[in-house]
């Protein structure tokens, strides 16, 4: 993915190619503190941890698809020979996409998840 890597395999493009580590850092490194890892498995083992928050755990499923989805999207992009997206554009499009889908869920009252957006515009740096 602009790295040189011929072999871009699931493993690579998520998450050890320094680009899309990147990315992944800067969107979910808050969330995942010192767990978060360029390791695929490790990511995943991470991501079914139960010993965060309920919203942090929750936050953390559209983070990763989206981030799944992004990277994806730009990987096809640039084998196609579209331009290249920095870092910081890529990670705030997830962003804002995860903004979007927190956005859109309606909680009424005391539902367990009402602090849902509060807590991705405190823990998102974009």
């Amino acid at each position: 993915m602009g790295c040189g890597e011929k072999d871009e395999n699931r493993d690579h493009l998520y998450y050890t190619c320094p680009y899309t580590f990147t990315v992944w850092m800067t969107v979910a490194e808050r969330l995942l503190g010192a767990a978060i890892t360029p390791d695929w498995d490790d990511t995943v083992v991470s991501l079914l941890s139960t010993t965060r928050s309920r919203l942090d755990t929750v936050i953390l499923r559209p983070v990763f698809h989206t981030s799944i989805y992004v990277i994806w999207k730009e990987s096809n992009s640039r084998r196609h020979g579209g331009a290249c997206a920095f870092v910081e554009a890529t990670s705030k499009g997830i962003g804002k996409v995860v903004k979007n889908d927190i956005s859109s869920l309606k909680y009424k009252g005391n539902h367990k998840l009402e602090g849902l957006l509060q807590r991705w515009f405190a823990v998102n740096s974009n």
